[in-house]
């Protein structure tokens, strides 16, 4: 649930005149899940270019060699010997990169929780039950948004997680991206 709008004073520092100004503020509440966590992890994948660069790289190196071994021999038994190594090598790599994830998630207790994030045009305010953290737009290093959620870093690997859920209405979800971009992506450097 997403709430917005504050009016606060302010004295104008030139004039000395006060008036009213419109302070735009969000809270959303919700308990991320498993599939939040699975989503995000996809996410960090695709947007670290350093790793999908060297993914591509070593790919490009596999598939070629393969490639030309298949059309230097093209028996089945060769297609078969050079292909299901391959084959292999990437189901053990989702197996492992799953049970990783399950792992890391099922031991983090705190993933687990009910947050709350109020979002303003300073920062946000993050609490659970366990306490509450004040994070700054200059604490903001990467914001990825995409179809599952909002992850805003706020170091290399750790980010706060907006999962799209966490929202009433598409209305409502528009707004809050919309004021991620004006207030964060704008003004985080």
């Amino acid at each position: 649930q997403a709430r917005c709008g504050t009016t606060n004073c302010y004295t104008d520092a030139r004039t000395g005149a006060q008036g009213r100004k419109e302070r735009m503020e969000y809270i959303v509440k919700g308990k991320r899940t498993k599939k939040d966590y699975t989503n995000f992890n996809r996410a960090a994948l695709i947007h670290k270019k350093s790793y999908f660069f060297i993914l591509i790289i070593c790919l490009l190196c596999v598939f070629s060699d393969t490639v030309s071994s298949i059309i230097k021999n093209p028996r089945i038994e060769n297609i078969i010997a050079q292909i299901l190594p391959i084959i292999i090598i990437f189901a053990v790599y989702f197996v492992v990169f799953k049970i990783f994830r399950n792992y890391s998630f099922n031991s983090d207790k705190t993933l687990k929780d009910e947050i709350t994030l109020t979002l303003t045009e300073s920062g946000i305010n993050y609490a659970s039950f366990r306490g509450s953290v004040n994070y700054t737009v200059g604490d903001f290093r990467k914001i990825i948004i995409n179809k599952h959620l909002i992850a805003i870093y706020i170091s290399f690997s750790k980010a706060i997680l907006i999962p799209k859920h966490f929202f009433n209405s598409k209305e409502e979800e528009n707004e809050v991206e919309l004021f991620i971009k004006e207030n964060y992506l704008n003004r985080k450097k």
